[in-house]
């Protein structure tokens, strides 16, 4: 949850697609301090939105969740129940993998850890950085700005939690049906 808030605020401030917006970005701290007053004060929220930028408060989970009926909670089960697989976005060839296999019952080689065509394939080599110079997995923050990111995603940290417990045993049992491990 950490990277994806840095990422929107940089996507926002120095992208290319969003030029015209960097304009109304003030600084990080303030950006962040401003979506932390407006935790439970839409009011706030609405003066948010002159950063013509993302709401960063529990981005993730409002996206997953956004199909729930008012009945249904924002937990493991729930997630459990509405996707075949789920995987954080760390974990992508992992799982692209995973999808294939639980998809079409068939295991490429590249998925298959220590086959020949496994140990060349050049992981994540065409990434797309947006025209962004600052990237959320390499920006360093301060402790001060970690306490905000924090304040802002409980839930989607709760969320990533639950990922990747759904994933592992997703993962498990692909690899238990399948016989191999997955790289």
């Amino acid at each position: 949850p950490r990277d994806h808030v840095i990422s929107q605020y940089f996507h926002c401030a120095e992208s290319k697609e969003h030029y015209y917006t960097a304009k109304f970005m003030p600084s990080l701290d303030e950006w962040l301090e401003a979506w932390v007053l407006a935790l439970d004060n839409e009011t706030k929220a609405e003066e948010n939105e002159k950063f013509k930028c993302y709401d960063p408060r529990n981005k993730q989970t409002s996206f997953v969740y956004s199909h729930l009926a008012n009945d249904e909670k924002k937990d493991l089960e729930t997630l459990d129940k509405r996707f075949e697989v789920i995987a954080p976005f760390e974990r992508m060839d992992t799982s692209i993998c995973v999808i294939f296999i639980q998809f079409s019952g068939r295991v490429p080689d590249e998925c298959v850890c220590a086959s020949e065509r496994e140990k060349n394939r050049n992981r994540n080599s065409e990434l797309v950085d947006h025209g962004v110079k600052h990237h959320g997995s390499s920006f360093v923050t301060t402790a001060e700005q970690d306490g905000m990111i924090a304040k802002i995603t409980t839930e989607d940290v709760m969320l990533h939690k639950y990922t990747n417990q759904l994933f592992e045993k997703k993962l498990k049992e692909t690899e238990e049906v399948y016989g191999i491990t997955v790289c």
